[in-house]
């Protein structure tokens, strides 16, 4: 296999399961060093050491609260401290609430903002001045086609989602000059932990989902985990402030 991140060093949120997790190995198997991290600090170091065993790589794992700036910031000084340099930051950590919007709690829209856009801003910001430093990078955001579209019981997440290409789009046209790409992946229905508690709920639920593919399949975390092996090599070079669907044709149903 050609590894497309041979001496890359990278940081990947949300990384002890699903998506993050499927994207840690990926980087690892292509030959980039992994610090992932995670609010489950305990089964992100199992994730780690699982995926370090796997590929001979060095992954490290690490906790943290995403929406916490001391959190963030100990895990970039310590990527920095094991690698030397940042090469790839995966921002990924994120919660998905359902309620009905006359109905959600404010606590909950709080948290989901805290989580799944101040997180993001955090680490871009902090890993984005250590790029800027090097002169080099790629940013690469997990949003979701649920930017794109409406979902019933899903304002805050939509809400996030499409926030986060917002950022996306800024950081890219401010760090562009530095040699620092950055871009998104819209995640289709995708088979995760996170995908099954919350709406993939009954076998008739999830054949509702694979009929809107074209492809007639949910996605796999390692389908968007290719994707951001793409995205931080240099096969992506001449791409940035782009969102990538990845979607199984899902979103021409809509």
């Amino acid at each position: 296999m050609v590894k497309l991140l041979e001496g890359k060093s990278a940081i990947v949120t949300g990384a002890a399961q699903g998506i993050g997790f499927a994207v840690a190995r990926e980087f690892a198997r292509h030959g980039c060093n992994v610090l992932g991290c995670d609010v489950h600090g305990e089964a992100m170091s199992a994730a780690a050491r699982e995926i370090s065993r796997e590929t001979g790589r060095t992954v490290v794992g690490a906790y943290a609260d995403v929406a916490k700036k001391p959190d963030v910031e100990s895990v970039v000084s310590r990527a920095v401290a094991l690698f030397g340099r940042i090469d790839i930051l995966m921002n990924n950590a994120g919660i998905l609430i359902h309620a009905p919007v006359l109905d959600m709690e404010e606590e909950d829209w709080e948290r989901i903002f805290a989580v799944n856009v101040k997180g993001y801003f955090l680490f871009a910001q902090a890993v984005g001045r250590q790029m800027v430093k090097q002169g080099s990078g790629r940013i690469i955001n997990m949003s979701s086609c649920s930017a794109k579209k409406a979902t019933p019981n899903e304002a805050a997440y939509c809400a996030t989602k499409a926030a986060i290409l917002g950022l996306n789009r800024v950081l890219a046209l401010e760090l562009g000059p530095h040699g620092i790409n950055v871009n998104a992946v819209c995640p289709g229905a995708t088979d995760t932990e996170m995908v099954r508690s919350t709406f993939l709920t009954s076998p008739e639920i999830e054949r509702e989902w694979i009929d809107k593919t074209a492809l007639k399949r949910l996605g796999t975390p390692e389908d968007q985990a290719r994707v951001a092996v793409f995205l931080a090599s240099e096969l992506s070079a001449h791409i940035t402030g782009e969102a990538l669907v990845v979607s199984a044709g899902e979103m021409m149903s809509q």
